[in-house]
Formats: structure tokens, C-alpha cells, sequence
């Protein structure tokens, strides 16, 4: 949990984006935020999610360490539009970390994404889980590599 502190205290440096033109960019914009620790702070919700003002995240204790993602393309309908999202997971059975989610063998996990517009942007319904961390965004963090 300390460590867990730590990175958020690390993540708060990280700059916010506005909403997005796109569904796509409302996802990338969101990863980019996310993977890069973002998500390990009190974060401004109201810059990538469609929530009402007093929305707020648990305390996440855990994260994914994620090696790489691909964003598939927009399928939209009825003003909503969803976006699979691809994630590769670092093999965590050598790892003594508790605060990352095990994915021992690395592995793979399709996460959907749905992007509504509200006034002329999009941002998405939820942030989906557990925050998504990249491996080398969590080396830098924990400054002793995975």
C-alpha cells in the first residue's frame, strides 16, 4: 500500500487532458492518462468520464502492469460508441509485489470501452477497474525494475 501511495503521489505530476473530439481519441486520450499513473491520484474524473460532479474512485490497492495495447476501431450506435481494447499483462510469477495484480504467465485481456458525447466531446462511462499501469511507468516508479 505504501508503494501504492507512493505512485500516486508520483501519478498527481501528471497533466490532464481535455475531452475528446472522437470516441477513439476519448480512449486514447483516457490510456495515455492512465498508463502513464495517472489513475493513482485524485484525478479530475470529469475530464474523460461521463459522471456527475461528486463521482469518485476507490482507493485502488492493486494495478495491472500492462506490456502493450491496441485500441480496436469505434463501433457506434444509438449514440454510444465502444472501442475493445487489447491488453498484454507482464508475467508477474517472479514478482514479490503485492500491489500488482497476478497475471503469472502475462497473458491477455479484451476490455470494452464505451464513449458517449456530451456537449460537442466524448469521454467514456467508466474507467473500467482496477488502474492499468505500464511497465515501464511502474519501473520508473518503483525505480528497482520488474
Amino acid at each position: 500500500m505504501k508503494k501504492l501511495i507512493f505512485l500516486a503521489a508520483l501519478g498527481a505530476a501528471l497533466s490532464a487532458q481535455a475531452a475528446a473530439p472522437t470516441p477513439q481519441a476519448a480512449v486514447e486520450q483516457f490510456l495515455k492518462f492512465e498508463l502513464e499513473g495517472g489513475r493513482l491520484q485524485s484525478w479530475p474524473f470529469q475530464h474523460y468520464l461521463a459522471v456527475a460532479p461528486g463521482y469518485d474512485e476507490p482507493g485502488w490497492d492493486q494495478v495491472h502492469v500492462v506490456e502493450s495495447w491496441k485500441a480496436g476501431p469505434a463501433r457506434c450506435e444509438a449514440g454510444r460508441c465502444k472501442v475493445t481494447v487489447s491488453f498484454s499483462y507482464t508475467a508477474t510469477e517472479k514478482l514479490g509485489a503485492e500491489q500488482v495484480i497476478p497475471h503469472p504467465g502475462g497473458g491477455t485481456e479484451q476490455v470494452e470501452y464505451v464513449a458517449v458525447e456530451r456537449g460537442g466531446q466524448w469521454l467514456l462511462e467508466s474507467s473500467n477497474g482496477a488502474p492499468r499501469i505500464a511497465r515501464a511507468t511502474m519501473e520508473k516508479m518503483l525505480k528497482d525494475g520488474l
